[in-house]
């Protein structure tokens, strides 16, 4: 489940930081300080528009860490300073430091690696690998390997992160209350939209909720072609 990223340029102050370090023994990334990791994350979540990378919940830079696609030990292992490539970082949900790892997403994956099964964020076909129903569910679309190791590497399919969803694409269908469900011509407007930026930032679980959307619209289609033929058997 994932918005593609499209990554912008390293932040100034990191690039300076890398550029003082280089082929020093302080070229690694575990050796950044926490200023000009401050800075980095918060280039990383603006870039994201303020959603995890992995499960797109919101994040700010006080809920999410720097995560390495390719791991920071396998980075390390293939050559010196490649930990630091800003084009292998994103950020996740959550914070750096939590006393007990998260049970999806980032944690989850872990220091597990092979490429050739992974659907990474910065993939451009990302979006369409993955479909998300009415309840929050994720499937893999088109019966990929790569995305189906993908959900199980991240837990995407987690019953807590899967109730997250399930809420944020009720609320946003049927109302606050449950029960003021969008027109047509509302609910196709905001597919259209929903994963649009707006001042800056996604909607939480953006795709998700296009992909819901699509999937009631379905169904108000449905459900219309059955009242006309119901009409037209009384008439």
């Amino acid at each position: 489940m994932m918005k593609y990223v499209r990554k912008w340029a390293a932040p100034h102050g990191y690039r300076k930081w890398c550029r003082d370090v280089r082929g020093t023994t302080k070229e690694d990334y575990r050796e950044i300080p926490g200023g000009v990791k401050a800075i980095v994350l918060g280039a990383l979540v603006k870039e994201q528009g303020e959603i995890c990378a992995y499960t797109m919940k919101r994040i700010d830079t006080g809920t999410s860490h720097i995560e390495h696609i390719e791991p920071q030990t396998v980075c390390r292992q293939n050559e010196k300073g490649s930990d630091l490539d800003f084009g292998n970082m994103l950020a996740c949900f959550p914070r750096e430091g939590m006393p007990r790892a998260c049970r999806y997403g980032a944690h989850a994956k872990d220091d597990w690696w092979e490429p050739d099964l992974f659907i990474s964020p910065l993939t451009d076909s990302c979006e369409q690998r993955f479909h998300f129903n009415l309840v929050g569910e994720i499937s893999v679309v088109g019966g990929s390997a790569a995305a189906s190791k993908t959900i199980g590497v991240l837990a995407l399919h987690h019953p807590t992160l899967t109730e997250d969803r399930r809420r944020a694409i009720h609320e946003l269908i049927y109302g606050e209350d449950g029960a003021n469900p969008l027109s047509k011509a509302r609910a196709t407007r905001l597919r259209q939209r929903v994963c649009e930026r707006s001042g800056g930032r996604f909607v939480e679980f953006c795709v998700a909720l296009r992909d819901a959307l699509g999937e009631y619209l379905a169904y108000v289609e449905r459900l219309a072609r059955k009242r006309a033929f119901a009409r037209r058997r009384t008439t």
